[in-house]
């Protein structure tokens, strides 16, 4: 997987004129009208962010071709729309979906000469408006004003974020190409959250208009109560007549979708086996800085959390006196989890992880708590705020679901089908819930905008809180320290520095730089020995330290120090030390080897050390890259910095081909 990624790097990089002109096309083609619904400009440009990020591509050029592609793509449309005017709407697609030129219409004529700038970031109107402003005869130089301005607007909106990934993936990769695993699943839950929101919002019209029509006809050959039901539905004096039938096809589909993965699971269908995949998969990418992220992700959904947001939701509820809402929704709760916990009870399905003795996991009542809490809560939401916002709603509360059960399942509480069973159960639950509430309350409620606002408060002041109480710790799992057997100093000499590696391992078992020091002392003198020498410990990750990754003249001694994995274990010290140049530093990382060495009860932990000479390198404006200079050997430096630094050298010798110093501090 690792050699596949850098291989297509290495591809792009030495063709950058392709992407260039990808990016071009891509911004052209976009803004040309009928061409750019079909074209995925967002896409393109994100991915030629990422590569830019990682110094395949100069951010300079990238951005001069989006925009010049942009204002290009713009500028056709407008001709198009100045030279045809009236026969355009003979022309297909618009003979056919004349409703286009409508909204176009619409949108000009609310927002005048902006509504370039605006469309711009509107997907459905984007090649659209600019025709419309030259059939109605909007004057050249005032486009092209505007024109300009959203191309330089939109350009950096869609390419930086990409940047920012792809610099973060080199970042990553630099540590361990896991976390490049771990960064990706979080950003592709990102964009499967918005896609499939904005594809429900996008369809759903049209799918409520078309279950409209089946439903009708249904209950008009059904005069009994059902139909009545249905035809009240129907009636276009309700204004909800649309979410409703949404609503009733959710409980459809996650009814026959729970249904289904617990017919799976009862007969051990091959889904179950899937399960078993993704498990080892996400405990094969376990490291200690996903633990940690993933913790602190987990906290969205903890008790805590979402008891908060309850009481912020009832306390909402009160002011806007909507008693029975509070009512179906607390009760919606509560059954919810009882019929969760009666289904565990019968099911009596273990978790993943063997340390979660005392729990049953299908269906999951966790992610179905958080569902329950967040589905409900962007359906308040939703219903009080405009559309955009509404999408936006719904996308951070998709998100938020996804993280948690991901979160989940990464640490072994649940299997994969145990968060799709309890998502589905509880999704039924908000439904049924959501359609009361509207059948009970047609009229849609008041405008509360800040709402949003307010609810996101909350949960930051939940986390925040967590945060300080120490609550974002990761449970028991996989990842377990190393255990210190003692050795004396002669059985180390001897034998036991044969039987450690010869190189860093990564990436279940890959092959890094060489690993030339064996060093026993602990940690304190280790570094007051090596402070007296000239290394300092190595920058730590922190707000100065990455600004300085984007600062036009930084010595490379001023980039952060990335910690790297030696068989998932990180590199416990690090310290570096200026080179010849300014633009160059000396990095030392040292990795417990599970041994100490001594006599009796004065053991000192051995330590596992690899030098590496790295060269800072401007790859592409404005980020600064520090690479390993792999033309300057790192074999014989263990015998010199223990001469150097006040150890001792005890003894040296050859593994593998690797020269190898064991040193041991002169107080030992």
């Amino acid at each position: 997987m690792e050699q596949a990624y850098v291989h297509l790097l290495h591809l792009l990089a030495g063709h950058p004129e392709w992407m260039l002109t990808v990016v071009f096309l891509a911004a052209f083609l976009e803004s040309v009208a009928v061409i750019g619904t079909f074209v995925p400009g967002s896409t393109a440009m994100f991915l030629a962010g990422a590569l830019t990020g990682t110094g395949s591509l100069s951010l300079g050029w990238v951005l001069a071709w989006a925009i010049a592609g942009a204002i290009a793509g713009d500028g056709i449309s407008f001709w198009l729309g100045s030279r045809y005017k009236s026969r355009i709407v003979k022309l297909w697609p618009f003979s056919r979906h004349p409703e286009v030129l409508e909204a176009g219409y619409r949108f000009f004529g609310k927002h005048g000469a902006k509504s370039v700038v605006l469309a711009r970031f509107v997907g459905p109107l984007r090649a659209i408006v600019p025709v419309v402003a030259g059939m109605l005869g909007m004057s050249p130089l005032r486009f092209y004003a505007m024109n300009v301005l959203s191309a330089l607007l939109w350009a950096p909106a869609h390419i930086l974020p990409g940047v920012v990934f792809g610099a973060s993936v080199l970042l990553a990769g630099a540590v361990s190409f896991r976390l490049v695993v771990i960064l990706a699943l979080f950003v592709v839950s990102i964009w499967l959250s918005y896609r499939a929101a904005a594809f429900l919002l996008s369809h759903a019209h049209a799918w409520s208009n078309a279950a409209g029509r089946h439903l009708g006809s249904w209950a008009c050959r059904h005069p009994g109560p059902l139909g009545r039901a249905a035809r009240r539905m129907l009636d276009p004096a309700a204004p909800d007549a649309t979410s409703i039938l949404v609503a009733s096809l959710i409980v459809l589909v996650c009814g026959a979708l729970f249904f289904g993965i617990l017919e799976d699971v009862i007969t051990g269908d091959p889904i179950t086996h899937v399960d078993q995949s993704v498990y080892r998969f996400m405990q094969s990418v376990r490291t200690p800085w996903g633990d940690a992220v993933l913790a602190g992700l987990a906290t969205l959904g903890s008790t805590a959390t979402l008891a908060a947001l309850i009481v912020t939701v009832a306390l909402w509820m009160v002011w806007e006196r909507r008693w029975r809402t509070i009512g179906y929704w607390l009760a919606a709760v509560v059954f919810s989890q009882m019929l969760i916990f009666a289904l565990q009870f019968t099911m009596q399905r273990a978790a993943p992880n063997g340390l979660m003795t005392n729990a049953y996991v299908f269906p999951s009542n966790h992610v179905a708590a958080t569902v329950i809490v967040y589905g409900f809560l962007a359906f308040l939401l939703a219903r009080r705020v405009g559309m955009l916002e509404g999408l936006l709603v719904g996308t951070v509360t998709t998100l938020v679901v996804i993280l948690v059960a991901l979160a989940g399942v990464y640490f072994g509480r649940y299997w994969v089908s145990d968060a799709i069973g309890g998502a589905a159960l509880a999704y039924v639950w908000v439904a049924i819930v959501a359609l009361t509430a509207m059948l009970r309350h047609p009229q849609p409620p008041p405008t509360r905008r800040w709402m949003p606002a307010i609810v996101f408060a909350v949960v930051l002041a939940s986390v925040g809180v967590q945060s300080g109480l120490g609550m974002m710790t990761a449970p028991p799992g996989a990842l377990a320290p190393l255990p210190l057997a003692h050795v004396t100093r002669q059985q180390w000499t001897q034998t036991v520095w044969k039987q450690l590696p010869c190189y860093r391992s990564d990436m279940g078992g890959d092959r890094k730089e060489p690993l030339t020091l064996q060093w026993v002392a602990d940690g304190e003198s280790l570094r007051r020995q090596l402070r007296g020498e000239g290394w300092l410990e190595g920058t730590d990750l922190s707000a100065h330290s990455l600004l300085s990754l984007a600062s036009p003249d930084v010595p490379a001694t001023a980039l952060p120090v990335l910690p790297k994995l030696n068989n998932g274990v990180p590199s416990s010290l690090v310290f570096m030390r200026p080179g010849e140049t300014r633009n160059q530093r000396d990095v030392l990382r040292f990795w417990p080897s599970g041994y100490a060495v001594g006599n009796g009860t004065a053991a000192v932990p051995l330590w596992l050390g690899s030098i590496a000479h790295e060269r800072l390198v401007h790859a592409s404006w404005p980020l600064n890259l520090v690479r390993v200079d792999k033309h300057i050997s790192s074999y014989d430096s263990g015998e010199k910095l223990g001469g150097n630094s006040g150890a001792s050298v005890v003894a040296t010798g050859t593994c593998h081909g690797v020269p190898v110093a064991l040193l041991a501090s002169v107080a030992q």
